[in-house]
């Protein structure tokens, strides 16, 4: 496998036009790494130089401590695994998955046995015969990562693999990538929109907006401790909500005030009174009973199985909550959630950085 190396890799277009800025982190050998971000922020640009599909503007790619922004793709021995599977259809899959190694003048009998090695791996042993047109969409992404798997090169790059899948088949796609990781120990570097697939499979993630650089982290940390305002809203399920207003001291009493919402604060909030900030609150962090009052009037209701998501205002201003199903209210119902001041997160109202 191999270790990967970005030091402040941009690439510009025509007119000055940056699709990544000054991108830099490494990708231990062996390592799980997930590129995440909503459309155009530059994941898959940043796949495409590493690929060496597209060339670098300014910085370097280092492979195991060689520089490769000049090296031709076919020798930066890397495979990429793309969204629409680009299966070729008039070969059987068996044909599909050994083309790479036919290219590469491999013998008949280690063509065979790499073939049926990963078949049997990705359980498409008795489909090897079969025509692209004849399989459903997950067993062409098994045949795509197949192919991918049979070269065994030193870096796998998979450019938002599951996206065409429907629901269901993406979450048993996830548990096969992360079980393939595990038995093969490959170098990985995952592209993807959804924060789900990138919180359940990233070792490490990378978070790209505008094509920089926002936090390079794990999921753990990622989720608990936000970087700036465009991560926490990012990163967990349903989005934070957002509160601008100011912090007010009165003695020895602190308080958040918004137009709608007013919150009672404790004492580790007094180094920015008088401030204007954004308060965040995780619709997770909601409670029934414990914590500063919030009055709602519930607009929407859905039902998740267990919990419910609740969609509640307060005047104009939209809050989301997560309840128990137990706890379910009726729409255009009333209801009180509290939060613990100790779960609010509070973001610089200028530049959005965190600050608690």
């Amino acid at each position: 496998m191999a270790h990967l190396q970005l030091n402040k890799v941009t690439k510009i277009y025509e007119k000055n036009t940056y699709a990544v800025r000054d991108i830099s982190f490494s990708v231990q050998d062996k390592a799980f790494v997930v590129l995440v971000g909503p459309s155009g922020c530059g994941k898959t640009t940043i796949l495409r130089l590493v690929a060496g599909l597209d060339d670098i503007t300014d910085g370097e790619i280092l492979i195991d401590t060689v520089r490769v922004n000049d090296m031709p793709p076919k020798e930066r021995d890397i495979a990429m695994v793309f969204q629409n599977y680009a299966l070729y259809p008039h070969m059987t899959v068996f044909d599909n998955m050994a083309f790479g190694l036919k290219m590469r003048k491999y013998p008949a009998e280690k063509i065979k046995q790499h073939v049926h090695d990963a078949a049997e791996i990705l359980g498409i042993t008795d489909l090897l015969d079969r025509l692209p047109r004849q399989l459903s969409g997950g067993q062409r992404q098994r045949v795509a990562v197949g192919r991918a798997i049979v070269r065994q090169p030193r870096l796998f790059l998979f450019d938002e693999p599951l996206s065409n899948l429907d629901a269901k088949l993406r979450v048993q796609m996830r548990a096969e990538l992360a079980r393939l990781h595990k038995r093969f120990q490959a170098t990985i570097i995952y592209v993807t929109h959804d924060q789900i697939e990138a919180m359940t499979l990233g070792e490490k993630i990378v978070v790209l907006s505008n094509g920089t650089v926002q936090q390079i982290a794990d999921p753990t940390e990622l989720y608990k401790h936000p970087r700036n305002k465009f991560i926490a809203g990012f990163i967990g399920t349903p989005p934070m909500n957002f509160l601008k207003g100011f912090i007010n001291e009165t003695g020895e009493t602190m308080s958040f005030r918004h137009p709608d919402i007013e919150l009672h604060l404790n004492r580790k909030f007094r180094d920015y009174a008088n401030q204007e900030v954004i308060v965040g609150i995780r619709p997770t962090d909601f409670s029934l009973k414990h914590g500063s009052p919030i009055q709602l009037t519930v607009d929407v209701i859905e039902p998740m199985g267990s919990e419910l998501y609740i969609y509640g205002r307060r005047n104009s201003t939209m809050l989301t909550a997560r309840l128990d199903e137990q706890h379910r209210p009726n729409t255009g119902e009333n209801i009180t959630l509290r939060i613990d001041p100790d779960k609010l997160y509070l973001f610089d109202a200028c530049n959005e950085e965190t600050l608690l």
